[in-house]
């Protein structure tokens, strides 16, 4: 099995199957309206923390016999879980980078659920990085840097804490 390759996005482009891939800095109109979509798809993601919370709340709700609201909850979870089993699935930070990623020459103010898995397969084929793509997608959210730094320290606290009363 061949390494991963790793991109180097100060570069601005990169290679792969072939073609020249520039990263841009500026997005259309219409692939904007997808890449709006797509942030809560990223950085709200489902864990295993989110799963539990729903599990235990849709439990709840069977206890106090609202069964139609449990059934929505549960609906939910299995959906959100069906949709990681998908095999067809593509994550959304690669989506999210296929559109700010153009093949040289490319006309960026079109989107295509096809141009997405052109490229996709592209970097796939290339062997490249998934956590360059994860960290792309990220730096280009607004306003997620210092959201994600008030995770990280909400749950440090919460470990912390955790081990003070252990």
């Amino acid at each position: 099995m061949s390494e991963v390759k790793k991109i180097d996005l100060s570069q601005g482009w990169f290679m792969a199957n072939g073609k020249k891939y520039v990263i841009s800095n500026s997005i259309s109109v219409e692939r904007y309206k997808e890449y709006e979509k797509l942030e809560p798809k990223l950085t709200y993601g489902v864990g295993f923390e989110e799963l539990f919370r729903n599990v235990k709340k849709a439990y709840e709700l069977v206890n106090q016999q609202k069964f139609a609201d449990s059934a929505v909850v549960l609906h939910n979870i299995m959906s959100g879980i069906k949709e990681v089993e998908d095999s067809k699935r593509i994550h959304p930070a690669l989506t999210m980078c296929s559109l700010v990623i153009n093949v040289e020459g490319e006309e960026s103010a079109i989107y295509s659920a096809e141009m997405v898995n052109n490229k996709v397969e592209d970097w796939t084929a290339e062997g490249l990085d998934m956590i360059d793509f994860f960290l792309l997608a990220l730096k280009s959210i607004k306003g997620f840097r210092q959201t994600y730094l008030e995770f990280i320290q909400k749950e440090s606290n919460q470990i912390v804490n955790q081990n003070a009363e252990s």
